[in-house]
């Protein structure tokens, strides 16, 4: 076994905690690490993400399923929308180039971190509940899934939270944990045309070496997050959240500038 990657085993612990107690993408994490810290084609890099948050999204499927903490309602409206964009994103990969897909990447977590900021410090307003499955964000959030990786978790979450049938906060991230798992599956099938399924060949022995410590990692924080978010403050985890996703975005754009 080579030993080169071990401290990603308790990166990926850290990472899957912070992931599923917030209902956000891995990729988030998981891409500028792999960009600045393993030798890889950017491509590969933003599938590895996908792979990686299946493992840890799959763990915490189970935990959530276990503890109650999916609407299954919610889960099954959203995937209407968010699994055809995620296939449609996907696609569109092989023709964006790689740094256009790490600019779009940094600009949109950059976007959504300092929104989200702004929101949890400012907002006194009480919570309004509604009705709404919000199908137009939902297709919105799918496509960037299958382009960069990401986006889904940020952008159905906030619609979700005040829905009527939610009874707790829980319910609304155990439930974006299965729909992100669900369409992290589908983005990383369908990325899987000839040439880039010769690449991963090409790479394989960089891949399993990294991924031997990445995958059992994320799956023992996949069970641990769920546990976190059912006793954390809501806007406190917010806050901390936004202010790493500004800080990661930062980092984005450094390494397109080196």
């Amino acid at each position: 076994m080579d030993l080169t990657y071990w401290y990603l085993f308790p990166l990926g612990i850290v990472i899957a905690i912070l992931s599923m107690s917030a209902g956000i993408s891995g990729a988030n994490f998981w891409i500028p690490i792999y960009l600045f810290f393993i030798d890889l084609d950017t491509k590969i890099v933003f599938w590895m993400a996908l792979l990686t948050m299946i493992f840890g999204f799959g763990s915490g499927v189970i935990r959530n399923t276990i503890q109650g903490t999916v609407n299954w309602y919610l889960v099954k409206q959203y995937l209407i929308p968010t699994v055809p964009a995620a296939v449609i994103g996907s696609l569109l990969t092989s023709y964006v180039n790689d740094k256009v897909l790490i600019f779009i990447f940094g600009s949109f977590i950059l976007i959504y971190g300092t929104y989200q900021l702004i929101v949890s410090l400012t907002s006194q307003k009480a919570p309004i509940k509604h009705q709404r499955v919000f199908w137009e964000l939902g297709f919105l959030a799918g496509f960037l899934k299958g382009l960069i990786a990401t986006g889904l978790g940020k952008l159905i979450v906030p619609g979700m939270w005040n829905h009527e049938k939610i009874e707790h906060p829980s319910q609304v991230i155990g439930s974006a944990v299965v729909i992100i798992f669900i369409v992290d599956i589908v983005a990383a099938l369908t990325r899987m045309n000839p040439v880039f399924v010769h690449g991963l060949i090409e790479n394989r022995t960089m891949i399993v070496n990294v991924l031997i410590f990445v995958l059992p990692s994320v799956v023992i924080g996949g069970q641990i997050g769920p546990r976190v978010i059912r006793d954390a403050d809501a806007k406190h985890l917010k806050i901390f959240i936004s202010m790493v996703l500004i800080f990661v975005s930062i980092l984005m754009f450094s390494r397109l500038l080196a």
